[in-house]
């Protein structure tokens, strides 16, 4: 697990730490791909390139481990997990989500739904092992955390800001959604998220003295 956490930005790793232990393993391959999924979208300047790429991962997900190819150390970790037991089926999802971004902006309500309802989903059912399906709470929430990943990652004003409207609207309208001890990482980006709806923007930097010390005692005491 050491090699792939070394992929994780310092705010995942952190969070990684809060899970339980037998999930860490799990957390850290959902944040690895979800990364590399995005570090392709980012570096994509051909639509049929950045299919091809994302349809090399979709093979990688769906072929038995034996026929996978060898010398990608994430590859070989999820098939140390697949292996293990865990189901990779809402990784699709998240796929899913990340292939709706290939397509230009700007965005109409049915790419910005399509979008969300794939990657949120897909991101927090694989984090809870899909042990049983999201409530529709923890979907909606699912929804918001995938359009405010999307507003602070894109550089595209009006995309951004439209993006962000759309996650605050699905927050206000929620009462606050719990998650069981499985789910400290994803309740941890939900308050992050909701902190930015509550003040009306994004953070410019989530990972501060503060954020941190927010996130260490809701890892610990989860309130």
């Amino acid at each position: 697990m050491n090699d792939v956490l070394k992929e994780l930005e310092p705010l995942q790793r952190l969070i990684v730490a809060y899970a339980k232990s037998t999930d860490r393993a799990r957390y850290a391959l959902l944040f690895a791909l979800d990364a590399r999924f995005a570090e392709i979208v980012r570096s994509t300047s051909e639509i049929l390139i950045g299919q091809m790429r994302l349809t090399w991962w979709r093979d990688i997900l769906t072929k038995p481990v034996a026929e996978r190819p060898i010398g990608e150390p994430l590859v070989e970790y999820i098939n140390l997990l697949e292996t293990g037991g865990e189901d990779l089926k809402p990784l699709l999802a998240l796929l899913d989500g990340w292939e709706v971004m290939l397509d230009d902006f700007p965005w109409d309500d049915r790419q910005f739904q399509t979008y969300a309802s794939a990657r949120g989903p897909g991101f927090f059912d694989f984090g809870l092992a899909g042990a049983k399906p999201l409530t529709k709470g923890q979907a909606e929430q699912a929804r918001a955390w995938a359009l405010w990943d999307f507003a602070r990652h894109c550089s595209d004003a009006n995309m951004r800001s439209s993006a962000f409207d759309r996650c605050s609207e699905i927050v206000k309208a929620q009462k606050r959604v719990d998650f069981d001890r499985s789910g400290r990482p994803l309740s941890i980006l939900c308050r992050l998220m909701v902190r930015d709806v509550r003040t009306g923007q994004l953070a410019a930097d989530l990972y501060t003295p503060a954020s941190a010390a927010r996130i260490i005692w809701h890892g610990i005491a989860g309130r």
